[in-house]
């Protein structure tokens, strides 16, 4: 067990010594699932999570993504949550334990992957950080790079594990393993392949470091970049197999390309939003570098440069996308949290630095956070309105909760389930319809209810589709109930022919979506 730099042991590390070799990971299981309880069992944590438990509960069903049900998501994030579906219950609480655990391997290699150079405390304030920011960013439940994160980092370790040794079969073995895990991560989602092709070069340098023949160097890089696409190319393969490639190309690949950007204005504030909420991490970044720089030649020089590479290498991952919703950045979150660590163990600062770490990340979690009964109680009344009506016809989420399609059992209308694919005019343009087209045959199939809200969650709402829906309410809809759900006000509509007679409620300030 690593010992904090330099002098002499203190009787706290002795004794912490003495334990058992895995109870560094299980304090930091335990911290995972402390910190993460009070999100147990709420339907509504997060919005995109919503839609992959629903897209993954639909595939057990017969329902295939991007052909039944579209989303731009590569299909192992939805066959993640079609295997969470195999725990029983609704899923919810499931993905919600299963994405806790995921945060806890994270986390751990985290600790390990700091414990290489330094101490202990530094290990453990850098994985206690990166629980605490997941928080502040939209990681609160199942994100994408919530899970991806667990194997990046697996993979990351191996990378470092191959700076531990001068055996050319060794370093191939750790590079395969590797690049089969980045092969899956990429399957959750297409930016940790940035990541992916610079652990890949950091192998082949490790190879040619230790003097291995230069054709067998190329023959090994074929076999590596092989693995890492293998489970691309098995999709491909699928869907060709199937007859739907083009549905699979266009949404993961043409509509990306498709897609309007945000304006100039909205992508700066975003990136305000990150740098403030990831303060922490962020701003100690230079110094910790130059810290590490002088640090190098007594550990591992190549520790470095490794984590140095990584940290560039995701960042680039995360810019890549172009808009920079907080989410995004979770997949820097990582090797930010291990690149600082070093602070903390400095005598003048460090207990700053830790603080700051743990700290900050309390002030920006959100509040609803915490408000485990006002979450839980509102999608049971959505239910119970809604349930009488999708019997024997679809539910139409035009804006709301896309959860409610599986706590209703309710068949869709659409293939574009969730609600910003069709509201959005950032995302219209990329899903292959035309938008206002999809919308009207959506309200001539009259479904048995409609959820919308008194205000949107985007900028801005596409005009046309938007006074379709409209007019559609206030022609076949009777307004039945309204919800207050987290700042917002979901409103359900009964078409007229399921409920004869006037509307259960009456909103004088208007229910019609704005």
């Amino acid at each position: 067990m690593p010992s904090p730099e330099g002098g002499r042991r203190p009787l706290w590390y002795k004794s912490a010594a003495s334990l058992p070799r895995w109870w560094p990971y299980a304090l930091i299981v335990a911290v995972c699932f402390l910190v993460r309880l009070p999100t147990f069992g709420n339907p509504m944590l997060d919005f995109d999570e919503q839609l992959y438990l629903v897209v993954g509960d639909r595939i057990l069903h017969g329902q295939l993504p991007y052909v039944d049900l579209w989303d731009r998501k590569p299909i192992g994030l939805f066959l993640f949550y079609s295997g969470v579906r195999f725990l029983g219950g609704d899923g919810i609480i499931q993905y919600q334990v299963v994405a806790t655990l995921c945060v806890a391997i994270t986390s751990s290699f985290i600790w390990t992957i700091v414990c290489r150079g330094t101490g202990m405390v530094q290990g453990f304030v850098a994985a206690i950080a990166y629980v605490l920011l997941l928080n502040v960013l939209g990681g609160t439940g199942g994100q994408a790079a919530v899970i991806y994160n667990a194997i990046t980092i697996c993979a990351v370790w191996a990378a470092f594990r191959s700076n531990d040794t001068q055996s050319p079969s060794r370093i191939i073995g750790l590079a395969m393993f590797a690049m089969a895990l980045m092969g899956i991560a990429i399957q959750f989602k297409y930016t940790p392949m940035v990541e992916g092709a610079f652990m890949g070069c950091w192998f082949l340098l490790r190879m040619w470091q230790v003097q291995m023949p230069v054709l067998r160097i190329g023959l090994v890089a074929v076999g590596m970049v092989f693995l890492a696409l293998l489970p691309t190319i098995a999709v491909f393969a699928y869907y060709e197999w199937i007859g739907h490639l083009d549905s699979f190309v266009q949404a993961n690949f043409v509509s990306v390309f498709h897609r309007r950007p945000f304006p100039a204005v909205t992508r700066m504030w975003q990136v305000k939003f990150i740098l403030i909420k990831a303060l922490c991490v962020i701003a100690p970044t230079p110094l910790a570098l130059a810290l590490r720089w002088r640090m190098r030649l007594a550990s591992n020089p190549a520790d470095f440069w490794l984590l140095t590479g990584w940290t560039v290498f995701a960042v680039l991952g995360f810019g890549m996308l172009g808009d920079f919703y907080d989410f995004y950045f979770i997949t820097v979150l990582p090797a930010l949290c291990i690149m600082v660590a070093p602070l903390v163990g400095k005598e003048r600062m460090g207990f700053a630095v830790g603080c700051m770490l743990c700290l900050w990340p309390l002030v920006f979690t959100p509040q609803h956070y915490f408000r485990t009964s006002v979450n839980r109680r509102a999608p049971v009344q959505l239910v119970d309105a809604i349930t009488p009506y999708v019997a024997h016809r679809c539910l139409y989420v035009y804006d709301g909760p896309t959860i409610l399609y599986l706590l209703t059992h309710a068949c869709a209308p659409s293939r574009y389930i969730y609600p910003d694919h069709l509201t959005n005019p950032v995302e219209t343009p990329a899903l292959g319809v035309d938008p206002a087209q999809e919308e009207e045959r959506v309200l001539t199939s009259r479904p048995g209810a409609i959820v919308t809200a008194n205000q949107p969650l985007v900028l801005r709402v596409d005009p046309v589709t938007q006074n379709l829906v409209r007019t559609a309410l206030a022609r076949d809809y009777v307004l039945i109930a309204r919800v207050p759900v987290i700042g917002r006000v979901l409103y359900v509509w009964a078409l007229k022919d399921l409920h004869p007679g006037p509307a259960s409620i009456m909103d004088p300030r208007g229910a019609i979506p704005e």
